[in-house]
């Protein structure tokens, strides 16, 4: 069989490493350190890019950079892009085979992708996030900041604000209402940006199932913010933005939610 014959599969297993799911569950990345890795050969390079190209290339999959693991002999480490978001693969030196999957150092549990992911995907928090779209809540003082993209029909959104978000202090966060799980997804949302309190009605339906009411008449922008999130690489709910551009995705727990929320606005 050869490899066109096994992009189906193909794609369901990226799918599931690369796309997320339109509600991500309750897992979390965490700020770890990143494993050391050094160039490849142009040989070697291109070799792997060609064969990855070969096997993914079908799914949208570009190759963006590879570098051998310095501390596994014979495994590279390959940077690919896929709808906008930066993923990390495994191969051996000849690109027969991958793996599409975490790569995780047995003694401590530290998940060497995560963290590279993590920072491969970061963003510049001031300028890349137009807050005049979000929904404005502060906690506090609000001196520290987070952003936040959630679907309104996504219950891990809900969970997540319920336990993690509202026991925030001294942080200001900013809703990116993210409606992508269908019409009913779009409906509310449309509601919500057209209502005179938008925060409330968001928090009256996130945390009190109050259905968002009104006509939703206005020029909202809804599908603004459906762009804004797929042009970062959302692709679950709840995203969550920290401070210092890192991210996360899943209903972090409070207490990871408050670690990672600190961390991040310490000053550089």
């Amino acid at each position: 069989m050869n490899v066109a014959n096994r992009l189906p599969k193909w794609r369901a297993r990226l799918g599931a490493l690369v796309l997320g799911t339109a509600c991500a569950a309750a897992l979390y990345s965490t700020q770890l350190p990143l494993a050391q890795a050094a160039p490849a050969t142009k040989q070697q390079a291109d070799r792997i890019s060609a064969a990855v190209t070969d096997a993914l290339g079908a799914s949208g999959v570009k190759v963006l950079s590879v570098e051998k693991v310095d501390f596994i002999d014979g495994l590279f480490e390959v940077v690919v892009n896929h709808s906008g978001t930066k993923k990390v693969i495994y191969t051996n030196a000849s690109g027969s085979h991958l793996i599409l999957g975490d790569l995780i150092e047995s003694k401590t549990m530290t998940n060497i992708t995560e963290a590279k992911m993590d920072k491969l995907n970061a963003i510049n928090f001031e300028k890349d996030l137009p807050v005049a779209l979000a929904l404005k809540t502060v906690y506090g003082t609000g001196a520290r900041k987070i952003a936040v993209f959630e679907d309104p029909n996504c219950g891990y959104c809900k969970r997540f604000r319920k336990e993690a978000l509202t026991k925030l202090q001294d942080t200001t966060v900013y809703t990116f209402v993210f409606p992508v799980l269908g019409k009913d997804s779009l409906d509310k949302a449309q509601k919500v940006m057209c209502a005179a309190d938008k925060s409330k009605m968001w928090d009256d339906w996130m945390l009190n199932d109050q259905s968002p009411s009104g006509k939703g008449d206005c020029n909202a922008p809804v599908q603004d913010l459906v762009a804004l999130g797929r042009s970062m690489g959302v692709n679950g709910t709840p995203t969550v933005f920290f401070q210092d551009g890192t991210r996360a995705s899943g209903a972090i727990p409070a207490s990871e939610l408050n670690r990672r929320v600190a961390l991040a606005s310490r000053p550089k």
